[in-house]
Order: C-alpha cells, then structure tokens, then sequence
C-alpha cells in the first residue's frame, strides 16, 4: 500500500489564496480510506472542528526568500501520529507505527525497555519517561528496504529532510 504524497501547497485547499512569505497556515493529514492525504489551509479556512477525517496536523510558515531553509523534525508530531496509529489493523499503520517507535527510540524520546513475546509476535516494549507510560510495539519484521521505503514516504509526507542514512532528518 502506497500512500497518496502530495508536496505542501503554495495556496490554501479551501479558498485558493496564495500564501505569501513568512504567512502562517496550517499542514493537515487526513485519513481517507485507509490512505493519508495531506492539504494544506490559511489561517482563516483552518477549521479545525468542521474537518472529517482529520487524522494529525501542525502550524508552518512560509519562509522568506532569500533566507536559507532549516526544517525540524517536530518531535511532537511524530509522537502524536505514533499514538493515534495504536489500534489501527491496517498492515501499512502498524509498519509506519513500528518505524516511528525505532525514530523515537533513537531520538530518546523513548526508552527500549525490552523484547516480549504477545499473540506468538515479537513485540517491542518502549517506555515513554516524560508521562511514565509504555507502549507495546508490534515487530512487523519488514526488511531493512521496507524501513527506508516507508521512513522516505513518511519524510515526504511532512516534507522532512531525508539523509542517505535512511532516516529523519532534524539537524
């Protein structure tokens, strides 16, 4: 399963206005049929409550020409899509869940606490310090190809940097 990757906008989903240098909008995904589609919004269509499917979003700006571009990983979001992907069934989430767990552990956001056998699967237990909560993360066994292949989608999903290393970039 691939997912539908659209770059962000120049101009907002809704009303079509162009979004000018060092304007705040809003980058939202959205859960369509089992696909993540992202649309991006002006601060004055960017109703949050009205919109359905809405999976996870964040605040992002254009910036200035001429101004050189540093993109960071947003710690937070990552978190936040790694949560709402714990009850999915669909093969593809539980893959994507399993390497934002791996990114997490790297960037010790999480702790590996240690290795458990659940429904005859290997499964990952991570610990997340700052709420004092575990997570229990299936091991999907996917080949190291399937890691990068999906950690690429994810990082053009959110226009993250993507290294030769196959990961997040967020230096």
């Amino acid at each position: 399963m691939e997912w539908r990757i659209n770059k962000g906008n120049t101009k907002c989903s809704v009303c079509e206005k162009k979004f000018e240098e060092e304007e705040d909008y809003y980058s939202a995904l959205f859960d369509e049929n089992e696909n993540f589609t992202r649309k991006d919004f002006c601060a004055t269509c960017w109703k949050r409550d009205a919109l359905e499917n809405l999976f996870s979003f964040w605040k992002t700006r254009i910036t200035r020409q001429g101004k050189p571009i540093q993109k960071f990983v947003n710690i937070g979001l990552i978190l936040d899509i790694f949560c709402r992907l714990e009850d999915s069934e669909n093969v593809h989430k539980k893959n994507l869940r399993y390497v934002l767990a791996l990114y997490l552990i790297r960037k010790k956001v999480f702790k590996f606490k240690n290795l458990q056998k659940q429904e005859d699967k290997e499964c990952i237990v991570v610990q997340y310090p700052r709420e004092d909560k575990e997570y229990y993360v299936f091991n999907p066994n996917m080949s190291e190809e399937e890691i990068e292949s999906l950690t690429r989608e994810m990082s053009d999903l959110l226009e993250y940097p993507y290294t030769e290393q196959g990961i997040l970039n967020n230096v």
